[in-house]
């Protein structure tokens, strides 16, 4: 049996919290601004929610360390699930979606393991 894989230094786990809360506030600014106010790029709404919360898992995998790779994609898709649910009580002209949070849950599964490949194969 292998030993799990050692975490990351503070340092690097400190810029990818500041980092993640940084995504998190954009992600979150542009989720509740009335439609139209925000502009987007012409693609398919589901693209833009996995590439958002993908981009969003990388530094909370990060942050969180390879030994907590599960709650990093929880965190993640739960922030998700939770900025569709006020888009649709907060009544500022957005549908909450669940094929939106399932786009943001993917991404983020898919963000947390695209961290867990690197580092198994830099590890080698």
């Amino acid at each position: 049996m292998t030993a799990p894989p050692a975490p990351y230094r503070d340092s690097i786990r400190r810029a990818a919290a500041v980092l993640a809360a940084l995504i998190a506030v954009i992600v979150g600014y542009f989720s509740l601004v009335p439609p139209g106010e925000a502009p987007a790029p012409q693609i398919s709404d589901k693209i833009r929610h996995f590439v958002a919360y993908a981009t969003l898992a990388v530094p909370v995998a990060v942050w969180f360390g390879p030994r907590r790779l599960i709650a990093a994609m929880a965190v993640t898709a739960l922030y998700g699930a939770g900025l569709e649910a006020t888009q649709a009580l907060a009544g500022i002209g957005r549908a909450g979606s669940l094929a939106d949070a399932a786009a943001n849950a993917l991404g983020a599964v898919i963000g947390v393991l695209s961290v867990w490949t690197s580092a198994r194969l830099l590890k080698r």
